[in-house]
């Protein structure tokens, strides 16, 4: 795996271990060398991946995980590794997301010189395969954990992969033509669960239309405030007050890294009542399951700011949710790294409690996300949103066969969704969809399983 890091984990945008990222896995295509037995030498002193990899499995199966060094963790890692991995908080994100999706357990190891292979199960019975290398001084200079997907032969095969998670789930792949979708295959396709940052391509059609009716230009600048600061995913909460920004970067933004605070920022220029009126015009079977439409940082304040209002929320009509989203209109996020005795948000709470239970999410069905697609595709702006789309494709294809590809990806606690647009090479649009939700986290790990067997069905659309 030379000295680059292909660490395979969906990075949870508003949940998951480190919160910082929702653009999808990292997808470094790093060379990997078959394992196979490492031979005996007789010796009594360990190898360096031996004794590599005994650490790393020490740590990710540790009865107490809060009882582990962040420091010695970090120093593990060769500095190539520790460079390359910088951007999710250095070894120890990696090693968190592993154990967030435990218990871990590990079955058959094998090494070959300075590599080895580990086969791994989460808590939710996806298998994995973990492979390390480890430099001659014994540090650890390359990781990747990968879902053993099995090669999807069948929808059916496809369905029972996703049933195996033991989440609530849905799945459905359409044919996409004239603004239509005509499902082929379909699992609990109607049925509302959460969509997580999916919603944004509401956000992202209301904003095609006032482009496409003039009153918003895609060159426009918008300026970051501290006022309007969200929780992460993204990088603008990070940005200086009075950072500029253009229209067109912030729904960059918004779909290739699921950038939260571009979101806002778009929804603030356009209006709420804008996505709102875009929810039914996109073809959602309930729009007043979206009704009032909560930007990122209302959604994180709601279900995680100190004092949080699930209570007020659940079961709430929908005068009195936009009463209770007025009441917060004054309250901001530091989305610093901050002590925890003075946060805005209970930040441990947004990886470990899902917000779904108490109605906190945007709601929708794998269909619902089918006719989002389908109207961006014969909406205002087509063009302009279809490159939007393909920033971050979410999957390696053969671009052969597939070549264009759009996605957008959702992650809270407890909740995943992931779609895909894909044009195959006669023209025809396709649009993929999954959602799981469960009233428990889901790990990155099984997200990265289920969406490895979603991606498998690509290649039985004819």
């Amino acid at each position: 795996m030379a000295a680059a890091v292909a660490v395979t984990l969906s990075l949870a945008g508003c949940g998951g271990v480190d919160p910082l990222l929702e653009s999808g896995a990292a997808r470094d295509s790093a060379p990997t060398t078959e394992a196979s037995t490492a031979p005996a030498d007789g010796s009594d002193a360990a190898s360096p991946i031996t004794t590599v990899t005994d650490t790393m499995l020490g740590w990710i199966t540790a009865p107490d995980p809060t009882a582990l060094d962040p420091a010695a963790i970090d120093a593990l890692a060769a500095p190539e590794l520790a460079e390359a991995l910088a951007q999710v908080g250095g070894l120890v994100g990696p090693v968190a997301q592993i154990i967030s999706s435990g218990p871990i357990t590990v079955g058959e190891r094998s090494e070959n010189g300075l590599e080895s292979t580990v086969a791994l199960t989460t808590g939710r019975g996806a298998p994995l395969t973990l492979r390390l290398r480890a430099t001659e001084t014994g540090l650890l200079s390359g990781i990747q954990a990968l879902p053993d997907a099995s090669t999807v032969t069948s929808f059916a095969a496809a369905d029972t992969a996703l049933g195996s998670l033991g989440a609530r789930t849905s799945y459905v792949a359409s044919r996409v033509t004239d603004g239509r979708c005509t499902p082929v295959h379909e699992l609990n396709a109607d049925e509302s669960l959460p969509l997580a940052s999916v919603s944004k391509l509401y956000v992202l059609g209301a904003l095609a239309r006032a482009v496409g009716n003039g009153s918003v230009s895609w060159d426009e600048q918008l300026t970051v405030t501290d006022a309007r600061k969200s929780a992460p995913s993204g990088q603008l909460q990070f940005a200086p007050e009075g950072t500029p920004v253009t229209v067109r970067e912030a729904a960059e933004a918004m779909i290739a890294i699921s950038d939260n605070t571009a979101t806002d920022l778009i929804i603030d220029r356009i209006g709420r009542d804008a996505v709102e009126a875009e929810v039914s015009t996109m073809g959602h079977a309930d729009p007043a399951a979206l009704t009032p439409f909560p930007t990122t940082r209302e959604f994180f304040l709601l279900g995680w700011g100190l004092p949080d209002l699930r209570e007020q929320w659940r079961g709430a009509d929908t005068q009195t949710r936009r009463d209770i989203l007025a009441s917060i209109e004054s309250r901001t996020i530091d989305s610093q790294p901050v002590d925890a005795a003075t946060a805005d948000l209970d930040y441990e709470g947004i990886v470990t409690r899902p917000g779904t239970p108490d109605g906190v999410e945007w709601f929708g069905s794998a269909n619902d996300i089918c006719r989002a697609y389908a109207a961006l595709t014969v909406g205002p702006q087509s063009d302009v949103v279809r490159q939007i789309l393909a920033l971050n494709p979410g999957a390696e294809v053969d671009p052969a066969r597939w070549p264009y590809v759009g996605y957008k990806n959702g992650n809270a606690a407890g909740d995943v969704s992931g779609s895909w647009l894909l044009t195959d090479a006669s023209g025809q649009d396709w649009v993929v969809a999954t959602q799981l939700a469960s009233d428990e986290t889901v790990g990155p790990l099984d997200n990265a399983y289920a969406f490895a067997v979603v991606q498998g069905t690509f290649e039985l659309l004819r």
